[in-house]
């Protein structure tokens, strides 16, 4: 019988398969749900700073907030949250469950990432992810700026906790193997990518902008899995695009030690985690493999038959690729 078991973060979990931060996760009864449809971990709702201001009665404008984004916080239902009732849920869960959970932070003022996060330690969480969120608009800002923000962000909460702790990336990032280097060298246990927050849309009937939830990109998340799997020295779990077994079977192939989903559990129900589970034993099975560490990495970019000595080698298998692909005859 195939051995799910398998290490992220430092954290033993019983399968790779993490059910992400969402609306799944942000009560104890969900994350009860969760375990018992088989979970390997769960990624607890992100905490947004912005919930913590209203609550302390702080003014949007005295932190220079845009009421836009407190509105959307609003509308979310996400301010029905408080930093205690997170903590004592925390350690609700914690004395009645046996995986890891994981506190997801989003925050814009720097020093509230390391106060938040000794919070989430204190109350009994295994680690925590820190969900960065900052879109490049500044004409004058340039890309290595917003890079090291990150690496300074996950240096000061490391100086705070003792609990393993995790980076969800944006995909707008101009050089994610660098980005992904630095942090595993500041001390990140694990890369999530990515994160899909909002997306831009445009009312034509109403001639205004308007925000939709994000969709994941599967195929992206490979690609990027796959380039950094054994070139940094952290974990990796992909986040994005998750349908079926054979998702979380290419991601593990790529080198993900875990996958994180949420969409298809909305779609199909919490239970739908069994068939994932179900799926990946069987596939082991089919494949003689008796543990998730048999096949992980096994073809990614560091893996690959290949055998890469530097950058101008790589560059030409892509390119290859690349070419193979498009000199295809057209399908009648």
């Amino acid at each position: 019988m195939a051995d799910l078991t398998t290490s992220y973060m430092g954290l033993k979990l019983r399968n790779p398969v993490v059910v992400s931060s969402s609306g799944l996760t942000k009560s104890a009864e969900g994350i009860l749900r969760c375990y018992e449809a088989g979970a390997g971990a769960v990624v607890l709702k992100s905490i947004f700073e912005e919930q913590f201001r209203e609550l302390a009665g702080v003014s949007e404008q005295e932190y220079g907030i845009y009421p836009e984004a407190m509105d959307y916080l609003r509308k979310g239902g996400l301010l029905e949250y408080a930093p205690q009732a997170i903590c004592d849920m925390i350690e609700k869960v914690k004395k009645e469950l046996d995986i890891p959970v994981i506190a997801s932070i989003n925050c814009q003022s720097p020093k509230l990432w390391p106060s938040f996060a000794r919070q989430f330690q204190e109350a009994g969480a295994d680690g925590l992810e820190l969900n960065i969120y900052f879109l490049p608009l500044d004409l004058d800002t340039p890309g290595s700026k917003y890079e090291e923000h990150h690496v300074q962000i996950l240096k000061e909460v490391k100086k705070t906790v003792s609990i393993p702790v995790s980076v969800k990336l944006m995909s707008q990032v101009t050089s994610v193997p660098h980005l992904g280097k630095e942090l595993a060298d500041a001390g990140c246990d694990a890369l999530v990518l990515f994160n899909w927050f909002v997306q831009p849309d445009i009312d034509t009937r109403n001639l205004k902008t308007i925000n939709i939830i994000g969709k994941g990109n599967f195929f992206h998340c490979l690609r990027w899995v796959a380039i950094l799997a054994g070139r940094v020295d952290c974990d990796l779990a992909s986040s994005g695009g998750v349908r079926k077994a054979e998702d979380v079977i290419k991601q593990i192939l790529a080198g993900a030690s875990a996958v994180q989903a949420s969409t298809l559990f909305y779609q199909k129900g919490i239970k739908a985690i069994q068939d994932l589970v179900k799926g990946i034993e069987e596939w082991m099975d089919n494949h003689k493999f008796t543990a998730v560490d048999d096949f992980k990495g096994e073809l990614s970019f560091k893996k690959q038959e290949v055998s890469f000595k530097g950058a101008g080698e790589a560059e030409a298998f892509f390119r290859a690729q690349y070419l193979k692909a498009y000199a295809r005859p057209k399908e009648e």
